[in-house]
């Protein structure tokens, strides 16, 4: 049978074009010479820019690094032994020093005889691939270890608070604004990918949670630098970390002790220390935990984090490399956005109609409570669409409404208040890149959010 196919006829191009797009290193040993063929991309992933004249199992163990080496040569033997795959992850020193993860595979070709005559293979950089699993595995171990201490410091923060407010009212709001400070924590260190921060927001967000010992903290240095969002979550989590063990067990925890944070941006590089002053004696021989181990391993390629268990009080030297832009954050506020900025006890919404769409009741009651005792009328809180769109047949003059309401989205909500020039308010635990295009343009306030904010947005929108 005559094949006429030109698609078949070019099957050869179309392999060529997989294994150059594919990166795929491709290699065949010939076990009686201990010779092999392969592709440029084969030695490519070994650190040489073009074919070596020479490649065999022997040049091949000598990339390996050396605690693989022997499982890798044993791995081989079995093959040719057994005829079975040679299949296995190793990591190489490539030929420019670089150490890289690689994975392998290699088939025996059996001759006539039943002899083997040659493996046939392949071989792929998968370091991305390590380092991601890697990363995974540190965060797991983190947000383990965080879970068990979210409790631990939500019960300092009730007894820390309970002790300095004079009446209910002063703690729920004391309490609210703290638990808010650690959800905005944990919020960026399990972020998928967080977005770019600077270092007065990321330094402010992890002291807001430790407001107590805020006076015992200096800041000097320019704090008006972005980050990337890698940079940003591996910050978080190390002053989280160092926030954390000096209240534990650091200067903090003694009544005279102090820290001194320092920031110096040299070229492209920026260098922090933090310094612990006047706290109790450090103990010369440390075991290492899960916060050491934190704090050394989470800049990864984007800087170092060095840790001085000095006598006198701990310093961490933290040097970001070249993975920040030096931008102005203090900008002043528009005189007539501040005109409008006022304490929530001072804003009225009297006579305003104001619509609320809330799946969860506890929540929907709260913020139905905040405008009622601001004067307006509240119409809701719904927690569904349909229930919604019937109230709005009385245009109200404003709204506030959630993303999600269980397995459906308020879209057609947004879209027609929209239509109607209502304005509204969303409010929602997404970033403003997940939502859909029906709440372009609109105010966004972030679960958990504080009353000032909830009140002085509503009233800038009105």
């Amino acid at each position: 049978m005559t094949n006429n196919s030109p698609l078949l006829d070019s099957s050869g191009e179309h392999l060529d074009l997989l294994l150059a797009t594919s990166e795929i290193g491709i290699w065949e040993l010939d076990v009686a010479t201990d010779t092999a063929l392969r592709n440029l991309r084969h030695d490519r992933i070994f650190g040489y820019d073009s074919l070596l004249p020479h490649w065999s199992a022997e040049i091949f163990l000598g990339h390996v690094v050396e605690e693989d080496r022997e499982r890798i040569s044993e791995l081989l033997t079995a093959s040719l032994n057994d005829r079975k795959s040679w299949s296995f992850e190793t990591r190489i020193r490539r030929a420019d020093g670089v150490d890289r993860w690689i994975s392998a595979k290699g088939m025996p070709k059996i001759s006539e005889r039943g002899e083997i005559v040659k493996l046939i293979g392949h071989v792929i950089d998968i370091t991305e691939t390590k380092q991601n699993e890697d990363r995974l595995r540190l965060l797991t171990k983190e947000l383990n270890h965080r879970v068990s201490n979210t409790f631990t410091i939500m019960n300092s923060m009730i007894r820390q608070t309970s002790k300095k407010a004079d009446t209910v009212e002063q703690f729920a709001t004391t309490l609210g604004e703290r638990l808010a400070a650690l959800s905005r924590s944990n919020k960026v260190l399990i972020a998928k990918e967080a977005e770019r921060s600077s270092l007065c927001e990321i330094l402010k967000m992890q002291m807001d949670v430790f407001a107590d010992w805020q006076t015992r903290i200096s800041v000097a240095g320019i704090t008006s630098v972005w980050f990337s969002g890698t940079a940003s979550e591996a910050l978080a989590m190390i002053f989280h970390e160092l926030l954390t063990n000096a209240v534990k067990y650091g200067a903090l925890s003694v009544a005279a002790g102090r820290v001194s944070v320092s920031i110096t941006n040299v070229g492209r590089e920026c260098q922090i220390r933090w310094a612990e002053i006047d706290g109790p004696s450090v103990a010369a021989e440390r075991s290492t935990g899960i916060g050491s181990t934190i704090l050394q391993n989470s800049l990864r390629d984007e800087g170092t984090v060095k840790l001085d268990f000095a006598p006198q009080g701990l310093i961490c030297d933290i040097v970001i490399k070249d993975s920040f832009q030096r931008e102005t954050l203090d900008k002043p506020t528009p005189a007539a956005a501040r005109t409008r900025e006022q304490g929530p006890g001072d804003v009225s919404f009297s006579g305003q109609r104001i619509l609320v769409i809330e799946d969860n009741p506890i929540i929907g009651l709260d913020i139905a409570d905040i405008l009622e005792t601001r004067g307006a009328t509240v119409s809701g809180p719904f927690t569904s669409v349909a229930q919604a769109l019937e109230a709005m047949r009385e245009i109200p003059d404003a709204a506030l409404l959630d993303v999600n309401l269980g397995h459906e989205t308020t879209d057609a909500i947004a879209l027609q208040l929209s239509e109607l020039s209502v304005p509204f308010l969303i409010l929602s635990g997404q970033e403003r890149s997940d939502l859909g295009g029906a709440y372009k343009g609109a105010s966004i306030i972030s679960k958990p959010f504080r009353e000032k904010d909830l009140v002085n947005e509503l009233y800038r929108i009105v």
